[in-house]
């Protein structure tokens, strides 16, 4: 029985290091001009070992002792993911409109009557320029919501 537990323990670490390897090879090819994928990156690290801990907590019947603290810090953990609820909607735009085929640098937008020329797609925001050299910072949740593209670049037809 023990070499049952200890044998399922370090299969379950080799999962998690598969998968956590996976996701960031996958990460490093298709969100490789993304900046801000670190962050990312490390929000899914925490994840898979938060879940590690918890799986070999259940293994080793750790948290029958603990249940108190798991409760307390599930409901931290809630608390937590409200608070951050925006940074991760922007996380999750952001990795939306990288992978959009319909938008890309170098493209025309229009934001609350501002026009400016993206530049840069970052994980939570994106840059653009406007016609007089200055930066705007467009939360990247802002494009679900009021962003008009005016025109794509190379084309000079509206869209």
């Amino acid at each position: 029985m023990e070499t049952d537990v200890i044998y399922n323990a370090v299969i379950s670490l080799i999962i998690s290091s598969v998968v956590f390897a996976t996701v960031k090879y996958l990460m490093s090819r298709k969100l490789a001009n993304l900046k801000g994928t670190h962050k990312l990156l490390g929000l899914i690290s925490i994840i898979i070992i938060v879940l590690e801990l918890t799986f070999l907590g259940v293994l080793f019947d750790l948290f029958t002792i603990a249940a108190s603290v798991i409760a307390s810090a599930g409901v931290a953990f809630a608390l937590v993911s409200f608070a951050l609820q925006n940074h991760l909607k922007n996380m999750v735009s952001g990795i939306g409109l990288y992978l959009n085929k319909r938008i890309d640098i170098g493209d025309i937008i229009e934001i609350d009557g501002k026009k400016g020329t993206i530049i840069e797609f970052h994980l939570m925001k994106t840059v653009a320029t406007t016609d007089d050299g200055r930066f705007m910072n467009i939360p990247n949740l802002k494009f679900n919501e009021t962003v008009v593209l005016i025109s794509r670049k190379g084309k000079n037809s509206e869209k």
